[in-house]
């Protein structure tokens, strides 16, 4: 009984991480002067390894472009 409520709350923690991130590809742009900050501190990390989301068109990490989505700073980019 022990071992399977471990199990269970390791599988909601996991979940949760998950669900704030982004996905690869996506696309947002933003009128937030901070988060365009952010995005332009990323561009070396970006060139080095890459980055698969943009915001305002300068690539980004994922987990950038999830918290801006998820505090409403950001929208979809055409």
């Amino acid at each position: 009984m022990k071992r399977s409520a471990l199990r269970s709350w390791l599988t909601i923690l996991v979940c949760a991480s998950l669900v704030g991130c982004a996905s690869t590809g996506t696309r947002v742009t933003t009128s937030s002067d901070a988060y365009k900050a952010m995005a332009d501190s990323q561009q070396w990390w970006c060139s080095q390894f890459g980055c698969g989301c943009t915001l305002d068109g300068k690539q980004a990490t994922c987990a950038l472009v999830a918290t801006c989505i998820n505090t409403g700073s950001c929208s979809s980019a055409p």
